[in-house]
């Protein structure tokens, strides 16, 4: 698992191409990578752009969705888990969107940081998804 910082953004393009299997387009203004699912006939198509403040825009395109974190400050790769976690926070709140190898792709939008480190079994079901989720997040503060 890697943790994005002001140096190590390229070595983490090249650990997310290899999750992936698939290489980053580079344009003028941003990465861009299709990761390919041909058993279940999946495109997760992602952009990362950077921003002035060290800080990325990630956006997602899929056939019917479009999901977007801004100022996205660190990303997880995990090769155990086969994703790559982006994460966007602030001292209170937690937004991650993770990428799977498998083609799925999911969004947790302002999690209470708190709920990270509860008791999992007080959460409902929505809650707990979320918690277990970002809880990796755990690892880099």
């Amino acid at each position: 698992m890697t943790k994005k910082s002001g140096h190590n953004f390229q070595e983490d393009l090249r650990k997310i191409e290899e999750l992936f299997s698939e290489s980053f387009n580079k344009t003028e203004n941003s990465y861009t990578i299709s990761i390919r699912n041909e058993k279940i006939n999946s495109v997760i198509f992602v952009e990362i752009i950077p921003d002035e403040e060290s800080t990325y825009l990630i956006s997602v395109y899929t056939n019917n969705t479009h999901l977007q974190l801004q100022s996205c400050s660190n990303m997880l790769i995990s090769e155990m888990l086969e994703e790559a976690v982006f994460i966007s926070e602030t001292p209170e709140k937690i937004s991650g969107l993770i990428i799977s190898k498998q083609g799925d792709c999911s969004l947790y939008s302002n999690v209470d940081k708190r709920l990270l480190s509860s008791d999992f079994s007080g959460l409902n079901s929505e809650k707990l998804l979320a918690a277990m989720a970002l809880s990796i997040t755990e690892t880099i503060n």
